[in-house]
């Protein structure tokens, strides 16, 4: 079973915000598939296809995204393979996404702290491209902020070509998404 993990904040307040896009990511995927989050058994919501593959977001804020992740792979009787990552990336440009199998943190604290829990950077990752010409350092205020107004349209546009990965990872493999939506841009900020 396919686990993915979208990163956010649940806070009210944060909803609208770039760092958030993995939870948006999330909720267009979940009704695309007519699909309800409900709690989870610990600090996420879930929702799931059959055993295809199940939707996380956890509740723990971004900075302690991992806390949840051995919950969920025990819990699930999973392994870390089963498990795609999904969330913003600052140091890509809004209308690109990039699948990856492994890596650092790229300085996101969400993904530290899930690489910190399960003691491996080998973990898929789909960074969301956020950076939009109206980007300014440091990034911690940026990522906090929604998109301006004239930026809104390209970044819904962003969330279904991230769930177009999604369905692709699931049908056609890690190598065949990787091919065809990592070198692929959507409109232009």
């Amino acid at each position: 079973m396919t686990i993915f993990v979208g990163l956010g904040n649940n806070d009210a307040k944060y909803h609208n915000t770039k760092h958030n896009i993995g939870f948006w990511i999330m909720d267009h995927f979940a009704e695309k598939h007519n699909l309800e989050f409900k709690p989870g058994k610990g600090n996420f919501f879930v929702a799931k296809k059959e055993s295809s593959f199940m939707l996380i977001k956890p509740t723990t804020g971004m900075n302690n995204s991992g806390a949840i992740i051995n919950e969920v792979l025990s819990f699930y009787k999973a392994s870390k393979e089963d498990l795609v990552i999904v969330f913003d990336d600052v140091d890509l440009p809004l209308g690109e996404i990039r699948l990856r199998v492994d890596g650092g943190d790229g300085c996101h604290n969400g993904m530290k702290s899930i690489i910190q829990y399960l003691k491996s950077d080998s973990v898929k990752r789909l960074k969301v491209g956020i950076a939009a010409p109206d980007y300014k350092r440091p990034s911690e205020h940026y990522v906090l902020k929604p998109f301006q107004k004239k930026y809104q349209m390209l970044a819904n546009d962003v969330v279904v070509f991230a769930t177009d990965a999604m369905k692709s990872l699931l049908k056609n493999g890690e190598e065949f998404t990787m091919n065809n939506f990592n070198n692929q841009s959507i409109g232009v900020a």
